[in-house]
């Protein structure tokens, strides 16, 4: 399914206005989008004829007939997003709202350097998982993916230890090529650090996301993200959210009681905290730390305590560190959404990198 080439310009443009404002009547749209009324009517009765859209009467004001509002009809096509932080790879299907309508995650061990051998293993799930549910390819609009990985000459790269060992792989036009679909690739923590912005309301608000996830040799690997009013910030060349050095080793924590091994982890996130705070003075800085259980409390806690000590007579301003609140299946969800809005620019809106993708304001779940 090529989603945009099937709409004119004008088309994909009230949809975006649609979606993005969660339904708006012809004045509205006339207005926002500047085009004339026989044009309007013209591009909302194509997209009602598709089952693109659905109508409704809202309440008149005062005196008068009800006018009629316009919204994107749920199921006008399906997006899937995927969290690729290998070994542990997370897929969703989602409606036009970003709502989870199946959900799969599973994990792939072997061949890990073999990015061929990989892409083919991620196709043929893909499409066993629509084959189960009877999703047709016809009803999908796209793909987004996030990834632990850096952008450079239109391929992706992992870079760092205990990654595979990927340079420049070009994953977008691989599946792009099998599945037939529009493919979006963004970077996996500014997925999942715009999804806990949009849920806490936090879109006037600069924001220090952390996530904290387990690698391929029992390592840890800690990855962060900046919001600032709702946008992600992605840097020049769509890298931006990287931490050096921000490895835990697998046989470092092995020595360790869980205790010994938190303070460790706490230690290494300090580390990149005390130089990241000052510089971007956030208003929430958050910490994505499922994988450690019971035990995410206390780093949090440690974190806390250490970087109060470390900031003293330094750095007035430090706020308070939170856990997560959404826990699951948030980058593989924030990538469908990405994907949907993308989807809505005119012309190619998918692009490799996520400049653009992840930093809409509105729309988020």
């Amino acid at each position: 399914m090529d989603f945009q080439k099937g709409f004119a310009d004008n088309q994909l443009a009230i949809l975006k206005v649609l979606w993005e404002s969660q339904g708006a009547t012809r004045r509205t749209l006339e207005r926002v989008l500047g085009i004339s009324r026989p044009t309007l009517d013209k591009a909302v009765k194509c997209l009602l004829e598709e089952n693109m859209i659905v109508s409704s009467s809202a309440k008149a004001e005062a005196r008068g007939r009800p006018a009629t509002v316009f919204r994107v009809q749920d199921r006008a096509w399906l997006t899937i997003g995927m969290d690729l932080e290998l070994p542990d790879i997370a897929f969703v299907l989602c409606d036009v709202e970003g709502r989870i309508l199946h959900e799969k995650a599973f994990q792939i061990r072997e061949d890990l350097d073999e990015p061929q051998v990989v892409l083919r293993r991620l196709v043929s799930k893909i499409r066993a998982w629509l084959t189960e549910f009877d999703i047709s390819p016809s009803v999908l609009g796209g793909v987004g993916i996030g990834l632990p990985g850096f952008f450079s000459n239109g391929g992706v790269s992992f870079v760092g230890r205990n990654l595979p060992r990927w340079k420049e792989v070009q994953i977008r036009e691989y599946l792009k090529m099998e599945l037939s679909l529009p493919i979006l690739i963004l970077h996996d923590v500014h997925c999942m650090a715009q999804a806990e912005v949009a849920h806490r309301g936090w879109t006037d608000k600069v924001v220090l996301f952390l996530s904290v996830r387990p690698g391929l040799e029992r390592d840890l690997r800690i990855g962060a993200s900046v919001c600032v009013n709702g946008n992600v910030y992605l840097g020049g060349r769509g890298n931006g959210g990287a931490l050096y050095h921000a490895v835990v080793d697998g046989a470092e924590l092995a020595e360790l009681t869980d205790e010994q091994g938190v303070q460790c982890i706490a230690r290494r996130i300090v580390s990149s905290l005390i130089h990241i705070i000052p510089l971007t003075d956030p208003d929430w800085t958050v910490i994505h730390a499922k994988c450690l259980g019971d035990m995410e409390p206390q780093l949090i806690e440690c974190c806390q305590r250490e970087l109060q000590h470390s900031f003293r007579g330094e750095y007035i301003g430090f706020s308070e560190i939170l856990p997560a609140a959404l826990r699951e299946r948030s980058g593989a969800q924030q990538a469908a959404l990405c994907a949907i809005r993308a989807l809505l620019q005119p012309s190619d809106g998918l692009s490799t990198t996520s400049k653009g993708g992840a930093s809409e304001k509105r729309r988020t779940v």
